[in-house]
């Protein structure tokens, strides 16, 4: 049977409205009364209406995201953004408010004026995703200090204030990108690592997929193992990475395969597909346009997705559940990673 507040306020002796007081912390009770009350609540095993509460609170929920903006080459930050949305709307109940502060991922200091700018609008909780490691860490810890809840999403730089991460584990990812490999090239020959991206060190998931990629074949112990070359290439154009490329195909002979540790895997498609360059097996990540391109006319041999629309979504669920509804969130919320082809593309696009 349900346990009323009136039964709690009869045990107790006293009002309904001091009850009530006592269970959502306020003040004008006495510390005598107050222990009683909440020695009884306990002794009665009195659990709130959480649900009904934040259905009748008058203030709105107020979420800050700050991630990057998408552009026409770069759809992927758009997912996610979409996957917020529609939690938003599924829980239209709750009055909840997103506030978008969006920045270019290749600009640290348009990320350091949003972050200001977010911290100046004062909301409830922080949805973010750690494209600059190093300037999200400190943009974390002025969270913490503001008492603002964050959840981490897409990369973990395992913060010990955030509320959880949502997203895949980049290590795991890069071993399967290696699995993939070792599949398509029997470990034979060189393989190319190629991370298009500035400043490397502050890009933590990246580093962690390299990592993940060669931690895979150390461990074979014996078996047919390639000589991995690695390359970061700071510029995204496509006259710089044709450049970069092209001279390690002068460089390195018997090359079998590419692994691109981001989403401009389709740059160096298109240098293979202008070039003519056969038998590479080419493995990059994230299901954008210019990538599905490449997939279909077989370029590229397979996409690892990170499910950008479905991190969004539980990010969302996450941070209103954990601060909404006082459920213990899991640190880690891992998304599952899938492995798309030519052949099963059909099943991922809308």
């Amino acid at each position: 049977m349900k346990i009323r507040i009136k039964d709690i306020a009869d045990r107790a002796g006293v009002s309904t409205g001091t009850i009530d007081r006592v269970i959502h912390g306020r003040e004008e009770v006495s510390p005598g009364t107050r222990s009683r009350v909440l020695s009884i609540l306990k002794e009665m095993r009195y659990e709130p209406d959480i649900l009904a509460s934040s259905l009748a609170s008058r203030r709105p929920f107020r979420i800050a995201v700050l991630i990057p903006f998408h552009t026409p080459e770069n759809w992927f930050w758009k997912d996610p953004m979409n996957g917020i949305n529609n939690a938003c709307s599924e829980l239209n109940h709750f009055r909840i408010e997103v506030k978008e502060f969006l920045y270019d991922q290749f600009d640290k200091n348009g990320f350091l004026e949003k972050s200001v700018e977010l911290l100046e609008s004062f909301p409830d909780a922080v949805i973010a995703a750690p494209v600059f490691n190093h300037e999200t860490r400190e943009f974390f810890d002025r969270c913490h200090e503001q008492s603002i809840p964050f959840i981490s999403m897409n990369d973990n730089i395992r913060h010990p204030e955030q509320v959880a991460y949502v997203g895949q584990d980049p290590r795991q990812s890069g071993a399967v990108a290696a699995q993939l490999m070792k599949t398509g090239t029997n470990g034979q020959g060189k393989i190319l690592v190629i991370s298009i991206a500035r400043d490397m060190d502050n890009y933590n998931h990246i580093l962690n997929r390299e990592k993940g990629f060669r931690e895979y074949w150390e461990k074979l112990n014996g078996s047919a193992v390639p000589e991995i070359i690695t390359r970061a290439i700071p510029k995204d154009t496509y006259n710089y990475i044709k450049r970069t490329i092209g001279g390690m195909f002068e460089e390195f002979s018997d090359i079998r395969g590419i692994f691109v540790t981001n989403s401009r895997v389709y740059q160096v498609a298109r240098f293979l597909h202008n070039t003519e360059q056969k038998n590479i097996m080419l493995v990059g990540y994230d299901l954008i346009n210019p990538n599905i391109k490449y997939l279909n006319n077989d370029t590229i041999d397979y996409l690892i997705s990170q499910k950008p629309h479905e991190q969004g979504y539980k990010a969302l669920m996450t941070i209103f559940n954990a601060l909404r509804l006082n459920k213990k969130p899991t640190p880690e919320l891992l998304i599952p990673i899938d492995i798309i082809c030519k052949e099963n593309l059909c099943c991922y696009q809308v």
